[in-house]
């Protein structure tokens, strides 16, 4: 763990699909340069994702599979996320 200086972390807009069959959209937080498959990757066993109503905490072996939306998606669905950062998403893909 880094100490110091707090990074600060950018949402990104996200469809997760789980195996009970329940579909959750919500932002999955990276720091600058992060992708979201780093963050799946991470050790931790859960994701953490954040949706209009409340941060979740998921398991990652519940999850079949994640969405990475398109920026039209993400205008379109915009009442479903929390607050976006679209300077971030226009400069880093994810």
């Amino acid at each position: 763990m880094h100490h110091g200086v707090k990074q600060p972390k950018y949402g990104i807009p996200v469809r997760v699909a789980l195996s009970n069959g329940e579909a959750l959209m919500g932002l999955v937080y990276v720091r600058w340069g992060q992708r979201v498959r780093d963050a799946l990757n991470e050790r931790e066993p859960f994701l953490a994702l954040k949706t209009v109503e409340q941060l979740r905490l998921v398991n990652k072996t519940a999850i079949v599979h994640v969405d990475l939306l398109t920026m039209d998606e993400i205008s379109r669905q915009q009442g479903l996320f929390p607050e976006i950062d679209f300077e971030y998403l226009s400069l880093n893909p994810c």
